[in-house]
């Protein structure tokens, strides 16, 4: 069966089309934030990643021109700057994404007119919409950039929202709330304006200051160090909260499941540099499946919910009823039983640290095991029914230090051993109805936290209510957990470890 088309010809090439409005506008909904701050906030990036130690922003009525000291751009990049997808920048390198830039902001705008000088090259265009079709026209420079190099772009708005909400305090507060760090002096001394008014950072005043903790952990072969200061009154919203910032980016907040009452009353940042390779495209958060988030936030988390204890500012969890300890009770007794068995020994290293006895890797000159080093260990306790014997031998594990792991590619003489080590569960519960996911581990403490206030807990209570049983809190905690820990431990298939679980655990339940 055959169906004719019109002009339709066998063999002939054809020309794909793009439709560059699509592009763009479907490139600015990756933020999760409006387009002018979009704007303000990948266009201070690209400043940024260009060397410059001044910045100049300059507000109009319908206008925004940013004017930079950066290293301009050379005539090959200049160029690329005016393709979508420009391959200029790498990700994961600079805190601007590909030279995004100014062009997401491209189908709001009657044009943008940019000029820029480098070493070799100084040259100007005017870029934009021309019907559905997207150009850019080569125009005279007009000594627009006053340094000896840098880049000078200038936006007119068309968007009726964007001019009404335009204003220097707006730029402003884009640029404070994203990029505090860098007004604080911890990128180095540069000086941004904004109608020739100085961006000052957002800093508490001494006499504010309750109390103060800084930080420097070590997170596998990185250094993460930052601070918290704890407030005697409340801290202006957007910077409440351990602020997590990368080359000056502040990418989100995260309290490391942490929640200290009076939340309101703390601020920090956490400097981590080394986790731009795993940030978001619209670098608003960080791939939290991959290692490296994982072992930021074991590591992290759990120096600073030590502090949060130690200054007894985190709120006290409710006892569980009677009944519900019984149960959390039966499925440690179960869940750690399973993680005895070798298959599961990964999770048990990775994850946990509460004594547990169990068969774990260690170097053995006498070893007839092979086996290769790895970053992440820990210190056994000794062999079981002789504590003295072998205490300190590094195995895989959680912390800093270095672990051995059996394979047959390895060449290090090691064995396996009972001894007892860290690992197994503890089961904690929390009613935060705001708080989208069902459990978490609690990263100071090491246990798992279920969330009573999800919908699934209701609904799974309501089903027990119903048949007088507790067999769907049972299996709703389970099923949680065990989602959970395949997750954290970032297993290539987590749905195949949940249903391994499962069956481990038959033999185990009877």
């Amino acid at each position: 069966m055959s169906t004719k088309l019109s002009n339709w010809k066998i063999g002939e090439s054809r020309k794909s089309q793009v439709h560059f409005k699509k592009i763009i506008q479907d490139l600015r909904n990756q933020f999760p934030y409006d387009s002018l701050t979009a704007f303000v906030v990948e266009s201070f990036a690209n400043s940024i990643d260009a060397g410059a130690n001044r910045i100049d922003i300059f507000v109009g009525k319908d206008t925004i021109k940013i004017l930079d000291n950066g290293e301009g751009m050379k005539y090959k990049h200049f160029i690329d700057y005016h393709n979508l997808a420009s391959l200029t920048k790498t990700r994961g390198v600079s805190i601007g994404f590909a030279g995004v830039g100014a062009k997401i902001y491209l189908d709001k705008a009657y044009y943008i007119l940019t000029e820029t000088k480098s070493k070799k090259h100084y040259s100007a265009s005017k870029w934009a919409f021309h019907g559905e079709s997207l150009r850019y026209t080569p125009i005279p420079t007009q000594n627009r950039v006053t340094h000896e190099n840098g880049t000078y772009v200038e936006v007119k708005i068309k968007d009726p929202k964007d001019i009404n909400n335009l204003s220097v305090d707006f730029v402003t507060e884009s640029i404070q709330s994203h990029y505090n760090a860098i007004l604080l002096g911890h990128y180095g001394k540069k000086r941004i304006a904004v109608n020739r008014n100085l961006v000052q950072p957002f800093e508490l005043d001494s006499e504010d200051i309750d109390l103060k903790k800084e930080f420097q952990i070590k997170v596998g072969r990185n250094e993460v160090k930052g601070f918290m200061i704890k407030s005697k009154k409340a801290v202006n919203e957007p910077f409440q909260g351990p602020q997590i910032v990368v080359h000056g980016k502040t990418i989100t907040t995260y309290w490391f499941r942490q929640y200290p009452t009076f939340s309101n009353l703390f601020t920090g940042i956490f400097f981590a540099d080394h986790l731009i390779k795993i940030i978001t495209t619209s670098k608003s958060d960080f791939d939290r499946t991959t290692y490296p988030w994982r072992q930021f936030n074991s590591r992290v988390g759990r120096v600073f919910g030590a502090w949060l204890d130690e200054i007894e500012a985190k709120a006290k969890l409710p006892e569980p009823s009677e009944d519900l300890d019984s149960l959390s009770q039966k499925i440690e007794k179960n869940i750690n039983e399973l993680l005895k068995q070798p298959q599961f020994s990964e999770i048990a290293n990775k994850l946990f640290q509460n004594l547990m006895q169990r068969s774990v890797t260690v170097r053995s000159d006498s070893g007839a095991l092979k086996g290769i080093e790895q970053d992440g260990g820990q210190l056994v306790k000794g062999m079981l029914g002789n504590s003295e014997f072998g205490e300190g031998v590094p195995t895989s594990g959680p912390d800093d230090n270095v672990g051995v792991v059996v394979t047959d590619q390895g060449d290090l003489p090691v064995q396996r051993i009972r001894r007892r080590a860290k690992g197994g569960i503890k089961i904690s519960f929390v009613d935060n109805p705001n708080e989208l996911e069902e459990a978490w581990i609690d990263p100071s403490t090491q246990t798992i936290t279920i969330n009573q206030g999800h919908p699934s807990w209701k609904v799974a209570e309501k089903l027990n209510r119903n048949t007088k049983s507790e067999n769907v809190t049972f299996y709703h905690m389970l099923r949680s957990i065990f989602k959970l820990l395949a997750e954290e431990v970032g297993m290539d298939s987590p749905e195949k470890t949940v249903s391994e679980l499962f069956q481990g655990l038959i033999g185990l339940i009877g």
